[in-house]
């Protein structure tokens, strides 16, 4: 589905320079790296329909697309933000963002695991090219026992070779609200890591507000109910909007 398409390389896309000769970054070198291929862009009538909710962690919202002629053309789609959240001015070191795609035909139960965590990650110095970002329990922790290591963890990714500072990482959300499980937060380490046993680097530390999350999710269920009356009747209770769309080859 193009729609699909475009929604997963959004995140990206809104990191990539409006214009070609921005794309087009000078290196710590002094050589010029390569433009980045943007996929071409058009845009088509549709009508949006919405169900959002403001909560005290963040907001959530779920939306449904319909063509023109009012046939459903897309959807479910959630998506969760933290509170404060500015797409211009992502939270450093660790931004957070939650991603859901399920079929509103089928409408399944809410699964946690098919919900993606997208970690964005930035910092002051060059990422290695494969860091890990580590969950841990808060304490009270066993320095070098059992429950003093690690137990969750995923890795994170520079965005590119000319911009090292800023990456990202995904994980299930399920994963996650498992391992928290009796945690209203988890601290988190992004570290580089060694080939030699113990001599892992830290790169940056915080926490993770994990009561927002499970807000989140328990929201679901009403968002689902707002969105089924306003789909109801999507050209009257929706809004008609222009709706970008890459063209595949």
């Amino acid at each position: 589905m193009r729609l699909r398409h475009y929604l997963k390389l959004l995140p990206l896309l809104l990191l990539i320079p409006a214009t070609a000769a921005d794309a087009r970054l000078t290196g710590k070198a002094g050589t010029q790296a390569p433009s980045i291929p943007v996929p071409p862009l058009r845009e088509s009538w549709r009508y949006r329909c919405d169900a959002e909710r403001v909560l005290a962690g963040g907001t959530v919202s779920l939306t449904r697309l319909y063509t023109d002629a009012g046939k459903l053309d897309g959807g479910d789609f959630m998506r969760w933000t933290p509170a404060a959240y500015d797409p211009q001015r992502p939270q450093r070191p660790l931004d957070l963002e939650l991603s859901y795609i399920w079929d509103p035909a089928r409408q399944p139960a809410i699964e946690p695991r098919a919900i993606e965590v997208k970690l964005r990650v930035g910092i002051d110095d060059d990422l290695p090219e494969v860091a890990l970002i580590r969950m841990q329990r808060p304490f009270p922790v066993e320095p070098h026992g059992i429950i003093g290591s690690t137990a969750l963890s995923t890795q994170v990714f520079p965005y590119a070779a000319y911009d090292m500072r800023n990456g990202h990482g995904e994980l299930p959300l399920g994963d996650l609200l498992a391992y928290a499980e009796g945690y209203d937060a988890l601290d988190w380490t992004l570290v580089r890591p060694s080939d030699r046993l113990g001599g892992d680097a830290e790169l940056a530390r915080g926490t993770i507000d994990i009561a927002a999350l499970r807000e989140a999710v328990t929201a679901l269920p009403t968002l689902r109910t707002m969105l089924a009356a306003k789909t109801a009747e999507p050209k009257t209770r929706c809004e008609r909007v222009l709706w970008p769309e890459h063209i595949l080859y």
